[in-house]
């Protein structure tokens, strides 16, 4: 019966999508992706939502729809599915000038269709690789005549070329027809125009009832921190864990697939906050708590890789722009200063020394910065910016980690975290690397905590007020 329904709400899907309604074609593979048990019919699912999205300029979510189907088909050795999720990730990279990792991309498919003995496909994967160069020198990034600038697509003339009847395959297992030619990878006589994604985006058909579910997380989550923090710790941590309880039974109910993903990373938040006031400290010097938190915070992201089938490169463990990284890593000095102005803690070590620092700050980049990171934007963001878009999810996921900084009792503080949560959130959407963004966040603590301390009156002494 639920193979049934999954068919027909395909099929309807896909006329809808021949016929260019992507609303309508969005509604129906949704539906058809809540009736489906099967990994590889899931994969499959997800490859056509990828393409659906990359043929409504809606890059961001194409892309993480083909990050998804990649996982599955990873998960299940299909190398031939691998290939074709590969290429959609490689043609999103070339859309948006990333032409080094474009060909990152489609070399990965090249070996997967290698694997596989599909000399067809591996002729135009080699077309593909060979436009990137082409592309990259007469229309470097920035260049008046690049991609997003000229509306030129790298992909379908080079498919044409080749005569080539469908890239993506028909879906093997589980008997649904794909159509032959999909518009944002063959050849149609258009040349699609291409904008930022921030003017293209497609409405995002959550439900209201999950709107109104994630809205009532959002408060329980920072209820039971206020209490925590201000009223009463034993009815705080009570309602910590009947959040856990109730993200744990609600995620498991009948709800959307992404839904369904968002609130499992969401599990990790009162789970890391029961665990963290549990552990007796007492006796435990202020600088180690931060790594005794972050073992559970770490094994909390692993375990929810490892269920929602992420790779470390799906979450963000790539170089990305050195030069970009870096910039945003130097960011960390003047956040730092300014968190102590704010808050103006104590220093976490008892003399300023080249050991002590060293040490400390490897404990602060490693048990915050790579650690929240990972779990916030590399997870929580990633799952929220699949259900809400970017903008919402980015809002969504920045308002959960500004919660988690009630406990430090400033109000100013919060508005700066969250300021801070939006930048760094920003920066993950456009670059999609963790590199930057984690030695700022760790860097940044390191001036707050190790650094400014021990100079806060020649700092005072600086400034104007």
């Amino acid at each position: 019966m639920e193979k049934q329904e999954s068919r027909k709400f395909l099929e309807l899907a896909d006329n809808f999508y021949q016929e260019e309604n992507y609303e309508e074609a969005l509604i129906w593979y949704k539906k058809a992706l809540d009736h489906v048990n099967d990994d590889i019919e899931e994969a499959d699912l997800f490859l056509k939502m990828g393409n659906l999205y990359l043929s409504m300029k809606n890059y961001d979510t194409a892309r993480d729809y083909y990050e998804n189907s990649l996982n599955l088909y990873s998960k299940n050795n299909d190398h031939t599915g691998k290939g074709y999720s590969q290429t959609g990730l490689g043609i999103i990279q070339e859309y948006n000038d990333h032409h080094d990792q474009a060909r990152e991309y489609y070399e990965e498919a090249l070996e997967s269709f290698k694997k596989t003995g599909d000399t067809d496909r591996q002729i135009v994967i080699r077309s593909l690789l060979a436009n990137t160069h082409i592309s990259q020198v007469n229309h470097p990034p920035g260049d008046k005549g690049s991609n997003q600038k000229s509306g030129h697509t790298p992909s379908p003339q080079k498919l044409e070329e080749h005569g080539h009847k469908g890239f993506f395959p028909r879906l093997r297992k589980s008997g649904y027809k794909v159509q032959e030619k999909p518009a944002e990878i063959q050849g149609t006589g258009k040349t699609p125009e291409i904008q930022g994604t921030g003017k293209t985006r497609s409405k995002f058909h959550i439900s209201p009832s999950e709107l109104v579910t994630a809205l009532l997380y959002l408060v329980g989550l920072i209820v039971a921190e206020a209490l925590v923090a201000y009223s009463n710790l034993e009815v705080g941590l009570a309602l910590e864990a009947v959040i856990l309880f109730a993200l744990l039974l609600n995620s498991s109910l009948k709800t959307s697939h992404n839904f369904s993903l968002l609130l499992q990373s969401m599990m990790a938040l009162p789970i890391i906050r029961i665990i963290g006031l549990s552990i007796p400290l007492v006796q435990i010097q202020p600088l180690y708590w931060f790594p005794i938190i972050a073992i559970p915070l770490f094994a909390a992201s692993f375990t929810i890789m490892r269920a929602q089938g992420l790779s470390l490169k799906n979450i963000g463990f790539i170089w990305g722009n050195i030069p970009l990284q870096l910039a945003v890593a130097l960011t960390s000095v003047l956040l730092g200063v300014i968190e102590y102005l704010i808050l103006e803690p104590k220093p976490l070590i008892a003399t300023f020394n080249l050991q002590n620092l060293l040490l400390a700050s490897v404990i602060l980049i490693i048990s915050t910065g790579l650690a929240e990171e990972i779990l916030f934007r590399g997870i929580i963001q990633k799952n929220s910016e699949t259900v809400f878009g970017a903008s919402l999810g980015l809002l969504y996921t920045s308002l959960l980690f500004t919660a988690l900084h009630i406990g430090w009792n400033s109000f100013y503080d919060l508005i700066f975290v969250f300021s801070v949560a939006i930048f760094y959130g920003y920066v993950f959407q456009k670059t999609r690397s963790l590199f930057g963004i984690t030695l700022s966040h760790g860097i940044s603590n390191t001036f707050l905590f190790l650094i400014v301390p021990f100079y806060a009156p020649l700092l005072y002494s600086w400034l104007p007020f």
